[in-house]
């Protein structure tokens, strides 16, 4: 399999399958992490195809010094914060909207009708806890947890240093806690 920094810089010479080969590496994992954002389907995979845009039309200013992957989610993470502040402003995401949203992406053939609410409900009770926690905060859990990123990585796409990072980390991880300790009982704190 070709690195990424080889089909980078097939890219940057202009070999547009080499981006075809990028999208199919990562798309599913951008979008992924553009959904824990948003929690909404529609508005992810929008985001996601600017993002994979934004990419190609500045394909030719990435340095192979930085990781790719780290590149690509930081252009991800300020497009996503850059959504979450427009929508903020907005005001338009009601309960209505992520509960219709969350709806549709679960598979309920064959679960029954509580079961599905019980489980809209939790992915409700995180989505607004992690949506309480500041935008660092929440992206380097993200980054680090989710994406399973390195440290040095998320430094790098949240443009901090490593030990802000873990700070973000332990902070954002502590209010969570704190946030779900009531939903906690059958949850292992350290799994979060």
């Amino acid at each position: 399999m070709e690195s990424d920094i080889d089909l980078i810089l097939r890219v940057q010479s202009g070999d547009d399958s080499a981006f075809s080969e990028i999208l199919k590496r990562y798309y599913n994992k951008i979008l992924n992490y553009v959904y824990r954002y948003t929690n909404n389907r529609e508005t992810s995979e929008d985001l996601t195809q600017e993002i994979f845009m934004r990419v190609h039309r500045s394909v030719k200013n990435y340095r192979p010094e930085a990781k790719f992957s780290t590149w690509l989610y930081k252009i991800a993470t300020n497009l996503c914060l850059t959504e979450l502040t427009t929508r903020a402003r907005k005001h338009a995401s009601s309960l209505d909207e992520i509960q219709e949203n969350i709806g549709s992406l679960e598979d309920v053939k064959s679960v029954d009708q509580s079961d599905v609410r019980y489980r809209m409900e939790i992915k409700e009770i995180i989505f607004e806890a992690m949506n309480s926690l500041s935008e660092n905060e929440r992206s380097a859990i993200m980054l680090c947890k989710y994406e399973q990123l390195s440290y040095d990585e998320v430094a790098e796409a949240l443009d901090c240093t490593v030990g802000a990072v873990k700070t973000y980390v332990y902070r954002g991880r502590m209010k969570l806690i704190e946030k779900l300790k009531p939903y906690l009982d059958e949850v292992q704190m350290d799994e979060m």
